[in-house]
């Protein structure tokens, strides 16, 4: 089996047991429990056939880099410095943008409602500050590169 031949089928399976999935939920609405058993073994053997085409390829490729001269192998990848989590600064962004969105729906309904404090407030702020913090990050991050790539 060649490299390419592998990666097709691992993504066509891996397509097969995502639509499995999609498709469980839909049959679980309806009520059908025993066609979700049936989606959820299909999306299991797709997943196994997944995993096992991806070792396959794996080890395809580690045996056609083994039999390079050592000049020719690829060079190792060195890991990046691992990302640490701002839990001081997500607070405030949460809160920050908590207040933004119960502001936003005073402004807007004229009055604030326990459903917009308990559950829209929370679900906005949350999101919003997922996009700050992770964007944040990206900037920095790519910046960061940059910076390295041109010393």
């Amino acid at each position: 089996m060649t490299i390419v031949v592998a990666r097709v089928f691992a993504v066509v399976f891996g397509g097969i047991a995502t639509l499995m999935l999609l498709v469980a939920v839909a049959a679980f609405a309806r009520g059908s429990l025993d066609r979700v058993l049936i989606y959820l073994a299909i999306a299991v053997v797709a997943g196994f056939a997944v995993s096992r085409l991806m070792r396959t390829e794996r080890r395809i490729v580690g045996a056609r880099e083994a039999t390079l001269p050592p000049a020719e192998r690829p060079s190792r990848r060195v890991p990046r410095r691992p990302i640490t989590f701002p839990v001081r600064e997500t607070g405030l962004a949460f809160a920050f943008w908590y207040a933004v969105a119960v502001a936003v729906d005073r402004a807007v309904g004229g009055e604030t409602t326990f459903f917009t404090l308990a559950a829209i407030a929370p679900f906005a702020a949350f999101m919003l500050t997922t996009l700050t913090i992770a964007g944040r990050h990206m900037i920095f991050r790519l910046t960061a590169e940059e910076a390295d790539e041109g010393e």
